[in-house]
């Protein structure tokens, strides 16, 4: 059936139209006006003959401020697929998920040191809006967790709001025996008091210390040396405080119940998959008394520093992981979870991850997969690895 000659007209514009060319290019390629062209675009356009599609002009923006674009509008992927994860494997709603840039992807240390304070400085402002609404904080050990103290630390004193009342920080893992003590628990729980409590009045703030305590005790201790260090903690003031006389509860009925059974905030990173317990000279790790090998093919990795184990062990592996989990003397994923259940009765924060890089993705995967991670602070590095580990779940199942 031959076409009358105005729709003819509609799909050659619109033909031309497809091929980039401008109205006033059209009309004279068609002799006809600019005004009757755009009628017929109109026409083939609402005839379905015409795709009408939005380009970014990308060439516009400069190389940082995209960089800047892309990471936030990263998010919404992937907190879906995290979202996801979490509900199916424990009924827990997914992570907020906050990206930020990755200034480079270079590991040398010098490099990671320089990631690690761009990261700080990036997230600072949103980790103080999140941490606002809580009451009682813990804090984990390690480098990233440092540079986001730090950069909170420098601008906190000129956010609004950032200290408006007194908050307990309390530190959740105990020191780990080394020469690293910049960036033990218990120091960082001192660094985010100041920054979080700096215009509190004298008096209300107090900062309770876990340096003489063991993060791990020794595997070379036999069980009555085990046992005495175990009642020597159980005497230290700041961590019947925070843990209870035994770890558990306060076991008196005098004292107060500790300050873990109120943390309604914590914030934390995880270890890479290629080192848990990794602080860099080794010391937990010796203390743990399992090679390092051993201990990567017992765990994903370590999550304020409590060890995840691998899924599928079998009862003799799942023993040697116990052992070290008994000779553990800070937070315990049991206690993660119960404040994970505080914080969403309470709508505080919850449990707070900062974590960039793509090593530590499989230990990140599998922290929100047991639904332990209510906010996400990450990079595009990490959150590209998360992605592709997300999908490759979704193709295997």
């Amino acid at each position: 059936m031959r076409r009358k000659a105005e729709e003819l007209e509609a799909l050659a514009a619109a033909y031309l139209y497809g091929q980039q060319q401008t109205q006033e290019a059209i009309g004279r390629s068609l002799g006809l006006s600019q005004s009757v062209v755009s009628r017929l675009l109109s026409r083939a356009s609402r005839e379905g003959y015409l795709e009408t599609t939005t380009r970014f002009m990308v060439e516009r923006v400069g190389e940082e401020e995209m960089k800047r674009v892309r990471a936030r509008v990263r998010p919404a992927r992937l907190q879906e697929m995290l979202s996801n994860l979490s509900l199916k494997a424990s009924k827990q709603a997914g992570p907020t998920v906050h990206v930020y840039p990755s200034t480079s992807r270079n590991t040398s240390e010098a490099a990671w040191r320089h990631r690690l304070d761009e990261f700080g400085a990036a997230c600072a402002m949103d980790l103080l809006g999140v941490l606002r609404t809580a009451s009682v904080i813990g804090v984990s050990w390690g480098d990233t967790v440092a540079s986001a103290i730090a950069a909170m630390k420098k601008i906190a004193p000129g956010v609004r709001g950032a200290q408006s009342h007194p908050r307990t920080i309390i530190p959740l893992v105990g020191e780990p025996l080394g020469l690293n003590i910049k960036r033990s628990s218990s120091e960082l729980a001192a660094r985010l008091d100041e920054a979080l409590n700096a215009e509190s009045e004298a008096g209300e703030s107090r900062t309770l210390s876990l340096r003489p305590v063991p993060a791990l005790i020794p595997a070379n201790m036999n069980e009555a040396e085990t046992q005495a260090i175990r009642k020597l903690i159980g005497h230290i003031t700041a961590y019947r405080e925070i843990f209870g006389r035994d770890g558990q509860d306060s076991g008196q009925a005098h004292e107060s119940p500790p300050l873990i059974d109120r943390v309604d905030a914590v914030l934390t990173s995880t270890s890479t998959r290629e080192r848990p317990l990794g602080f860099e000279d080794d010391s937990v790790i010796r203390a743990a008394g399992v090679p390092r090998e051993k201990l990567n093919d017992l765990v994903v990795g370590d999550f304020c520093g409590a060890l995840i184990p691998r899924p599928r062990l079998d009862e003799k592996a799942l023993a040697e992981v116990d052992s070290i989990v008994q000779r553990w003397t800070g937070v315990t994923i049991e206690q993660l979870r119960e404040c994970v259940v505080r914080a969403q009765r309470k709508n505080a924060p919850g449990i707070l991850v900062v974590a960039i890089g793509a090593s530590k993705a499989p230990v990140v995967h599998a922290a929100v997969r047991s639904g332990l991670v209510q906010h996400l602070f990450t990079d595009q590095d990490l959150a590209d690895r998360l992605e592709q580990i997300c999908a490759g779940a979704r193709t295997a199942s």
